[in-house]
Protein backbone atom coordinates (compact mmCIF):
# COMPACT_ATOMS: atom_id res chain seq x y z
CA UNK A 1 0.00 0.00 0.00
CA UNK A 2 1.09 3.56 -0.63
CA UNK A 3 2.97 5.27 2.18
CA UNK A 4 0.94 8.32 3.20
CA UNK A 5 2.55 11.62 2.31
CA UNK A 6 3.85 13.60 5.27
CA UNK A 7 4.35 17.27 6.05
CA UNK A 8 7.72 17.98 4.44
CA UNK A 9 10.59 19.81 6.07
CA UNK A 10 10.74 22.88 3.85
CA UNK A 11 11.99 26.41 4.48
CA UNK A 12 9.61 29.27 3.77
CA UNK A 13 9.89 33.02 4.10
CA UNK A 14 7.09 34.70 6.03
CA UNK A 15 5.77 38.24 5.48
CA UNK A 16 8.44 39.60 7.88
CA UNK A 17 11.22 37.98 5.85
CA UNK A 18 11.91 35.35 8.53
CA UNK A 19 12.62 31.74 7.60
CA UNK A 20 10.12 29.21 8.92
CA UNK A 21 10.29 25.42 8.51
CA UNK A 22 6.91 24.07 7.41
CA UNK A 23 7.50 21.07 9.69
CA UNK A 24 7.51 23.36 12.73
CA UNK A 25 3.68 23.47 12.45
CA UNK A 26 3.44 19.73 13.17
CA UNK A 27 1.22 19.06 16.18
CA UNK A 28 -1.63 21.05 14.61
CA UNK A 29 -3.72 20.49 11.51
CA UNK A 30 -1.93 22.26 8.65
CA UNK A 31 -3.76 23.71 5.64
CA UNK A 32 -1.29 24.35 2.81
CA UNK A 33 -2.47 26.14 -0.32
CA UNK A 34 -0.30 26.64 -3.41
CA UNK A 35 -1.43 29.79 -5.18
CA UNK A 36 -0.35 32.89 -7.13
CA UNK A 37 -1.77 36.33 -7.81
CA UNK A 38 -1.68 35.66 -11.58
CA UNK A 39 -3.93 32.60 -11.20
CA UNK A 40 -7.67 33.45 -11.49
CA UNK A 41 -8.94 30.15 -9.94
CA UNK A 42 -6.56 30.75 -7.02
CA UNK A 43 -7.97 34.22 -6.46
CA UNK A 44 -11.52 32.88 -6.81
CA UNK A 45 -11.17 30.45 -3.89
CA UNK A 46 -9.38 32.89 -1.53
CA UNK A 47 -12.56 34.34 0.06
CA UNK A 48 -13.75 30.88 1.13
CA UNK A 49 -10.27 30.09 2.54
CA UNK A 50 -10.40 33.38 4.45
CA UNK A 51 -13.77 32.36 5.94
CA UNK A 52 -12.42 28.95 6.92
CA UNK A 53 -9.38 30.61 8.51
CA UNK A 54 -11.59 33.04 10.44
CA UNK A 55 -13.89 30.22 11.60
CA UNK A 56 -11.13 27.95 12.95
CA UNK A 57 -8.83 28.69 15.88
CA UNK A 58 -5.06 28.83 15.64
CA UNK A 59 -4.81 26.52 18.67
CA UNK A 60 -5.66 23.60 16.41
CA UNK A 61 -4.79 24.65 12.88
CA UNK A 62 -2.25 26.63 10.89
CA UNK A 63 -2.74 27.99 7.38
CA UNK A 64 0.18 28.28 5.00
CA UNK A 65 -0.50 30.09 1.71
CA UNK A 66 2.57 29.40 -0.44
CA UNK A 67 2.88 31.94 -3.25
CA UNK A 68 4.14 30.80 -6.67
CA UNK A 69 4.56 34.42 -7.80
CA UNK A 70 7.91 35.36 -9.37
CA UNK A 71 8.34 38.03 -6.69
CA UNK A 72 7.21 37.63 -3.08
CA UNK A 73 6.36 41.37 -3.11
CA UNK A 74 3.55 40.72 -5.64
CA UNK A 75 1.86 38.30 -3.23
CA UNK A 76 2.41 40.51 -0.19
CA UNK A 77 1.06 43.57 -2.00
CA UNK A 78 -2.00 41.65 -3.19
CA UNK A 79 -2.63 40.23 0.30
CA UNK A 80 -2.45 43.69 1.83
CA UNK A 81 -4.65 45.31 -0.80
CA UNK A 82 -7.30 42.59 -0.62
CA UNK A 83 -7.26 42.39 3.20
CA UNK A 84 -6.11 38.75 3.34
CA UNK A 85 -5.68 37.51 6.91
CA UNK A 86 -4.33 34.06 6.04
CA UNK A 87 -0.52 34.11 6.30
CA UNK A 88 1.34 34.30 3.00
CA UNK A 89 4.69 32.52 2.57
CA UNK A 90 7.28 32.18 -0.18
CA UNK A 91 9.56 29.20 -0.93
CA UNK A 92 13.06 29.79 0.50
CA UNK A 93 14.44 26.64 -1.13
CA UNK A 94 13.61 24.16 -3.87
CA UNK A 95 10.07 22.81 -3.61
CA UNK A 96 9.70 19.36 -2.03
CA UNK A 97 8.41 16.66 -4.43
CA UNK A 98 4.97 16.76 -2.84
CA UNK A 99 4.55 20.40 -3.92
CA UNK A 100 5.81 19.91 -7.49
CA UNK A 101 2.38 20.18 -9.06
CA UNK A 102 1.15 20.45 -12.66
CA UNK A 103 -1.11 23.39 -11.97
CA UNK A 104 -2.38 25.57 -9.15
CA UNK A 105 -4.30 25.97 -6.93
CA UNK A 106 -3.62 22.80 -4.98
CA UNK A 107 -4.50 22.39 -1.32
CA UNK A 108 -2.98 19.90 1.11
CA UNK A 109 -4.42 19.23 4.57
CA UNK A 110 -2.23 17.47 7.11
CA UNK A 111 -3.30 16.08 10.48
CA UNK A 112 -1.58 16.67 13.83
CA UNK A 113 0.87 13.82 13.16
CA UNK A 114 1.88 15.48 9.89
CA UNK A 115 0.13 12.90 7.68
CA UNK A 116 -1.60 14.12 4.52
CA UNK A 117 -5.35 13.59 5.00
CA UNK A 118 -6.67 15.46 1.96
CA UNK A 119 -5.34 16.82 -1.33
CA UNK A 120 -7.56 19.04 -3.47
CA UNK A 121 -6.47 19.88 -7.03
CA UNK A 122 -8.05 22.93 -8.59
CA UNK A 123 -10.23 25.60 -7.01
CA UNK A 124 -12.73 24.57 -4.36
CA UNK A 125 -15.01 26.04 -1.72
CA UNK A 126 -13.57 25.83 1.76
CA UNK A 127 -16.18 27.61 3.91
CA UNK A 128 -18.13 24.37 4.37
CA UNK A 129 -19.09 22.34 7.48
CA UNK A 130 -16.83 19.49 6.26
CA UNK A 131 -13.70 21.65 6.23
CA UNK A 132 -14.66 23.55 9.41
CA UNK A 133 -14.96 20.18 11.15
CA UNK A 134 -11.71 18.90 9.65
CA UNK A 135 -9.70 21.90 10.84
CA UNK A 136 -11.29 22.55 14.20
Amino acid sequence: SEIPAVLPSFNLLNANGETVDLQSFKGKKVFVNLWATWCPPCRAELPSIEKLYAGTGRNNSEFVMISFDTQFQSALGFAKKSGMKTPVYYPAQQLPDLFNVEGIPVTFIFNEEGKLIKKIEGASRYDTPEYMEMLK
